[in-house]
């Protein structure tokens, strides 16, 4: 009688007729588990997904950088340009390059203004005045004003926050 039961036990809690045992249909299972393959390509976007975004948000930094070194150089050769009118006004030409920036941006200092000659040495900053400009005379003497200015890039991801320079050099006939 105990025989009876006990096969009794097994098919009502294990679903198993006398002649299948428990391990067989563990066995059973764990081998369809391992076949199935649902749910792998979301194995494989969990693994793939944070290195993409990395990858995403490198790029936008870099694009980004690259578009706020290009609006720098382009605000320098508006100084530039300033420069090759009236190179004496070191303060015009500083705000033309300020103000040739995009809204919100903001250089980390005013930019540097340096006179000198091709065939001489450079005048510090405050010296660009005509009487050293005058001072260029000679065959192949040339005046030349320099401008530099320099801007801090903060990325969104650190690796990549860095400084832009750019450096115009206006010839003066």
């Amino acid at each position: 009688m105990p025989v009876v039961v006990l096969q009794l036990l097994r098919r009502k809690l294990f679903g198993l007729s006398s002649e299948v045992s428990v391990i067989d249909k563990i066995k059973t299972h764990l081998g369809r588990f391992c076949r199935d393959r649902h749910g792998t390509s979301a194995i494989e976007f969990a693994i793939i997904a944070p290195v993409m975004l990395l990858l995403m948000l490198g790029a936008y930094d870099l694009g980004n950088r690259a578009q706020q070194e290009i609006q720098l150089q382009q605000a320098v050769r508006s100084g530039g340009l300033y420069a090759a009118y009236r190179p004496t006004d070191v303060s015009g030409i500083q705000t033309s390059v300020s103000d040739a920036l995009p809204t919100g941006w903001s250089l980390n200092s005013p930019a540097t203004v340096v006179c000198g000659c091709v065939a001489g040495a450079a005048f510090p900053s405050p010296s660009c005045t005509a009487a050293n400009l005058d001072t260029c005379t000679g065959a192949g003497a040339a005046k030349l004003v320099t401008i530099t200015a320099t801007m801090s890039y903060a990325a969104l991801m650190p690796q990549f926050a860095s400084t832009n320079t750019a450096i115009y050099v206006t010839l003066l006939q």
